[in-house]
């Protein structure tokens, strides 16, 4: 059975990454449906930090039924911690940033691939939250917590041994 994702873009997003994203995500055996660019939320924006607060956007987002994953390319950031990738919750809709994803963030080449690996485990994660699976210790698990961009290129790509067994349990099929 394949599991239907809902991509709204959150303010201004490059249309290839977008392009690339469904292309990855329907090779995975995903229905991915995208739909038109929503703004981002004002409410969100923390002026003194220069950046969007993930919790007020993901708020917003609760409205919409099915598995919902806004995407956007500002700074995140989440209660204490400095920046955040993406916010995800059991049966909730999720955001998620390429902000940080981007090799030019860190002063590397731009590098259109890695960005686009980067935001697929990425959304593969909070689909797996979504879905209500547990974050992994293993840091090459897709349900592991990536706090650095370093920490997703680690990731495979795929889930570890414990997580299957889980998924499997839960009649979870990703």
């Amino acid at each position: 059975m394949k599991l239907e994702l809902d991509i709204i873009p959150l303010g201004e997003n490059n249309r290839d990454v977008m392009d690339a994203l469904k292309r990855d995500l329907k090779e995975k055996n995903f229905i991915v449906r995208i739909f038109g660019r929503m703004n981002i939320p004002k409410t969100s924006l923390n002026f003194y930090r220069k950046q969007y607060d993930a919790d007020v956007i993901v708020d917003t987002l609760r409205k919409m039924r099915g598995n919902v994953i806004g995407l956007t390319n500002v700074d995140l950031y989440a209660k204490s911690l400095n920046f955040v990738f993406s916010i995800a919750e059991y049966d909730g809709p999720s955001v998620v940033s390429t902000y940080r994803m981007n090799p030019t963030f860190y002063q590397e080449k731009p590098n259109f691939d890695v960005m686009v690996q980067r935001l697929v485990k990425e959304i593969l994660y909070c689909v797996g939250r979504m879905q209500g699976l547990n974050e992994c210790p293993h840091p090459k698990c897709l349900m592991h917590r990536s706090r650095s961009a370093g920490d997703l290129d680690f990731k495979n790509g795929n889930f570890c041994k414990e997580c299957e067994i889980n998924n499997t349990l839960k009649g979870i099929n990703l």
